[in-house]
């Protein structure tokens, strides 16, 4: 369920998505507590600390996606689609929902 998780075109299947789903979501979580930690320490607010957690929450997704696509030679129309849409659930949803499409990018 967890193996492979650096190579990006290792085609995964529906289960070791979900693995590869769930690792990048506990990274991305632990990413974002660690830099809204930090800007606590210099006098940031908590809404500051959740702009900080949302921004990384959308970098990491969208590279993510970028590395499965090219890791995988998949650079088509559809796909570019999917890497945009990745930033836009994430802006939405944070990593719950910005790392189902690279979940599922890992698939094909």
């Amino acid at each position: 369920m967890f193996k492979n998780l650096t190579d990006f075109g290792y085609k995964r299947s529906a289960l070791q998505a979900l693995g590869f789903y769930l690792a990048y979501l506990l990274l991305t979580i632990m990413i974002g507590f660690l830099a809204g930690g930090i800007m606590g320490m210099f006098g940031y607010g908590f809404m500051d600390g959740l702009k900080v957690g949302t921004l990384s929450a959308i970098v990491i997704s969208t590279l993510l996606s970028i590395f499965t696509v090219k890791a995988k030679n998949l650079l088509n129309f559809t796909n570019i689609l999917f890497i945009i849409a990745t930033g836009i659930l994430a802006f939405f949803g944070g990593a719950f929902l910005g790392l189902i499409l690279p979940a599922y990018l890992t698939t094909k």
